[in-house]
């Protein structure tokens, strides 16, 4: 082979000489910048010896009479995932199946981008795919034909193999240069044209996951999405392709032998314990079996020999794979074994003797990974990789542990979706056998995207991605397509908004549908309805509910408030014919300056029973005192590191000192006739707010996020408030201290006072000023609108016939409810409130026709995405 040397002043220059020289089908070989301009070393493949050329070929039309035909089945057919990582070359529209169960919508498309993104730095053991893709996830040249194997040509060639080794792995050298400088010229351009995925890139990378993800995953971002719809985006997405444990009833069946394997200190004997009380309650103690081959640590069988116990199981310590073959023949086949294996670490020798031991063990044994949570992801990664190339059976999913403990779960997760493995459980503390959870993806990501209280000092801050931002600039819109976006619109607008909203700009409507996409609230609750409609809501009622919460306090953690607000209020549901449908309970989770963020759990009775959004049901509805219990234990539970001032409008002696002796922060409006006690005397809220020493609220646009108050604008009104310490005294729950809060709202210029709200707080654990408290009695006062905005919305809904359609119905009505009225009354809402009163066709719309007006905002965003 005769390479030759071009130089050149640019690249153009250089490759114009070669292709002068050589013809189109040279074979470029290297290419370096030096002194001057560019040198490239090329040769020419005819070039090679006849000999060679036959060889080649015969080599091509061999391996072609192996290959199988090549069908849409087998083009699209998934690797082995025992042969590490599946890798494909995109994301396709319909992944392949997943294994073991998991949902085919979350196969493994996302990890086959992760190889590439990586720049070359591949698991170990990743296996082309059936279509014959490198593990890089690009195209690449069949390896059978076109290269012939260096020996091979060497020895035609006559020369030493060392040489065409060397050429050949030169190629290879810049082959994988190549890749990665493609990759990251298309990784270069999505930031330029999508700029929101450098903050979505940072907030995801602060949760744990890899880089190798987030760049295959945000490539596939979509231009001009807000920063919220960004995020719902990923989640969906993350949740997609997350493969989970589909029912427990697949893990358990008949006869099912079940090893734990892992590294030292993972939590192996603690899980296998609470699996085993999982079973024993499940198939009863006589069907269950444990092993363990643990007689390295000192004591480990004693443990597990206790635990067996404790359930009347029984337990046997295992030596050798002889004696696993042994006592397994012994186990009849209806018994299910589960078995504790000796911690190996991945670097160790003896994972592959482990492998091979269960394997020889004459039963098929489903091998579940162990992974701590609170470890490296790169740990985690080298962990995976060790035991799914460890030449035993395939891996049959994972177990994440010690979720309690780690501050990240995006690294356990990571590790999932890389690697293919199910999540059958999570482990989140030490109990056995109460912390052992299995949960669905949807739930498993939501727990991922939880912001952390603290700084975090080891994902990168804003200032760390500053250059990287600096080179995002957003993608301008040309005026053509600006032009054929208002065509669209266009005779939507016109056909949905009728004659009322004839006055509607289209601006109007664009700034609306892109400020849906940009609020916490809005966006949640346009994904929501629109599901709703479209019928293809999969997640169940608890599931929609935790997802809002950690929404809303990721939105508390971003903004760095003092507490949140609870808003728990209720009202009565009527169909379109006016006859009575139900009562909806609901709790609203707000900033504490008023913002709403979601409303993560409710409480509807209907004329069939009565069903909470956590599960809970009852023929007949709890009286108000539990029923409010229950909505403060359920923040209280949900939000246990967040201070929350829980906010109520039921004034009963007995309710205040039962939430009082729960421990819970609250607030109560209450009317002027409520008895109280001052200094031992009996008086009245009324008669004791005129006494009270009112003082003026500053700076009320830093306290209140509503633009008006009583509909009348904000910066047109004086607050007023006033605290005074008093008691309520019962005879069977003795004294209460408690504060009297009152506020009153003047008008600026006439001095007139427009309102005054009086109520009783006990928030002494969270250090509210009286300010703040005189705020939220306002906040509580106006957001009753969305309650019977919500209202309104419920017969808009049309029934549908899911297992829990009511409570969908019921979540959606009073999500709708309180969008609607955060667009009329939020100060941050002003391009929403003008679109909304455009549509409506008046400055002051009625409730129906504020609903309306939400509809048809909902149907113009959908008709125009």
């Amino acid at each position: 082979m005769n390479i030759s040397r071009f130089f050149g002043a640019t690249n153009r220059e250089a490759l114009r000489q070669v292709r002068l020289a050589l013809g189109p089908d040279a074979l470029i070989i290297s290419n370096r910048r030096v002194n001057g301009g560019v040198e490239i070393l090329a040769t020419d493949q005819t070039a090679l010896p006849d000999n060679v050329v036959q060889q080649i070929a015969a080599q091509e039309a061999e391996a072609a009479a192996k290959q199988a035909p090549v069908t849409m089945r087998t083009a699209f057919r998934r690797p082995d995932p025992a042969s590490g990582p599946v890798s494909y070359p995109g994301m396709p529209g319909t992944p392949p199946t997943s294994a073991s169960g998991s949902d085919p919508r979350r196969a493994g498309a996302l990890s086959g981008h992760m190889s590439s993104a990586e720049g070359g730095s591949r698991p170990t053991g990743a296996m082309p795919s059936a279509g014959g893709l490198p593990p890089s996830g690009l195209r690449q040249p069949p390896a059978t034909g076109l290269r012939p194997a260096p020996a091979a040509l060497a020895a035609a060639m006559g020369g030493p193999a060392e040489s065409s080794g060397d050429v050949l792995g030169a190629i290879g050298a810049l082959q994988g240069v190549l890749e990665s400088r493609i990759d990251e010229l298309l990784w270069g351009s999505q930031l330029r044209r999508a700029p929101q995925a450098i903050s979505l890139f940072q907030t995801l990378l602060g949760f744990g996951f890899s880089t190798a993800l987030l760049r295959a995953m945000l490539k596939r971002l979509p231009e001009n999405m807000g920063a919220k719809a960004a995020f719902q985006w990923a989640r969906n997405e993350l949740v997609r392709h997350l493969p989970v444990l589909e029912t427990e009833d697949e893990l358990w069946q008949p006869g099912a032998v079940v090893a734990l394997v892992g590294p030292t200190g993972v939590g192996k004997t603690t899980t296998v314990a609470k699996l085993a009380a999982r079973c024993v309650k499940r198939l009863g103690a006589e069907n269950v079996v444990l092993l363990t081959t643990d007689t390295y640590r000192i004591g480990a069988h004693e443990q597990l020999r206790i635990y067996g116990q404790m359930m009347r199981v029984p337990v046997h310590v295992v030596q050798d794979a002889a004696e696993l073959r042994r006592i397994l023949g012994g186990v009849s086949a209806h018994q299910t074994v589960l078995i504790d294996n000796v911690g190996i670490s991945q670097r160790d020798r003896h994972v592959a003797e482990q492998a091979t031991m269960l394997g020889q063990a004459g039963r098929d044994i489903q091998r579940l990974l162990v992974l701590n949570a609170s470890s490296h992801g790169d740990t985690l990664d080298e962990v995976a990789r060790s035991y799914t190339n460890d030449g035993g059976s395939r891996l049959r999913g994972c177990i994440i542990t010690k979720v309690d403990e780690a501050t990240r779960l995006g690294a356990a997760l990571d590790t999932a979706i890389r690697y293919q493995l199910p999540v059958c459980y999570i482990s989140d503390g030490q109990k056995v056998p109460q912390n052992l959870s299995y949960l669905s993806a949807s739930d498993l990501v939501d727990r991922a995207m939880v912001k952390p209280q603290s700084q975090a000092l080891y994902a990168p801050s804003e200032a760390d991605f500053a250059a990287l931002m600096s080179m995002a600039k957003p993608a301008e819109e040309t005026p053509q397509n600006i032009e054929k976006k208002r065509r669209q619109l266009l005779p939507n607008l016109l056909t949905v908004a009728g004659s009322a909203g004839s006055g509607v700009e289209l601006a109007d409507i664009e700034g609306a549908c892109a400020q849906i996409d940009d609020d916490l609230l809005t966006s949640e609750t346009y994904e929501l309805w629109r599901r709703y409609f479209k019928g293809d809501i999969t997640d169940g009622i608890q599931a929609l509910g935790l997802h809002l919460l950690r929404a809303a306090q990721n939105e508390f953690v971003g903004q760095q408030g003092q507490y949140m607000l609870a808003l728990h209020d209720q009202i009565a549901l009527r169909e379109s014919d006016n006859r009575s449908a139900g009562r909806l309970r609901a709790t609203v989770l707000c900033s504490q300056s008023g913002t709403p963020w979601a409303s993560p759990y409710q409480q509807l009775t209907l004329a069939d029973g009565w069903r909470a959004s956590d599960g809970s049901s009852a023929l007949q509805a709890p009286g108000n005192i539990e029923a409010l219990l229950d909505q403060i234990s359920w923040v209280a539970q949900s939000l246990a590191e967040v201070p929350v001032l829980h906010v109520f409008d039921q004034s009963t002696q007995a309710l205040w000192h039962a939430v009082s002796a729960s421990g819970a922060a609250w607030l109560s409006p209450c009317p002027a006739t409520t008895k109280v006690y001052e200094q031992g005397c009996a008086t009245t809220v009324g008669a004791l707010s005129k006494a009270v020493d009112y003082h003026p609220v500053g700076a009320l646009n830093e306290l209140l996020d509503l633009a008006e108050i009583q509909s009348i604008d904000r910066g047109r009104l004086v607050v007023w408030a006033g605290v005074q310490a008093v008691e309520l005294v019962s005879r069977q729950a003795g004294h209460l201290p408690v504060l009297l809060v009152a506020a009153r709202v003047v008008d600026r210029d006439s001095g007139t006072v427009l309102r005054t709200v009086h109520g009783l707080a006990h928030a002494t654990t969270i250090n509210a000023s009286p300010e703040r408290l005189a705020m939220a009695l306002l906040v509580a006062t106006e957001q009753k609108a969305a309650f019977r905005l919500a209202a309104r919305w419920w017969p808009m809904l049309a029934p549908r016939q899911w297992a829990d359609a009511s409570q969908k119905r019921a979540l959606t009505a009073i999500q709708v409810g309180l969008t609607t009225w955060h667009a009329l009354a939020g100060v941050e809402t002003v391009g929403l409130r003008k679109a909304l009163l455009g549509l409506a066709g008046s400055p002051r719309p009625t409730q129906v026709a504020a609903v309306s007006a939400m509809m048809k905002l909902f149907t113009l965003k959908e008709m125009t995405v």
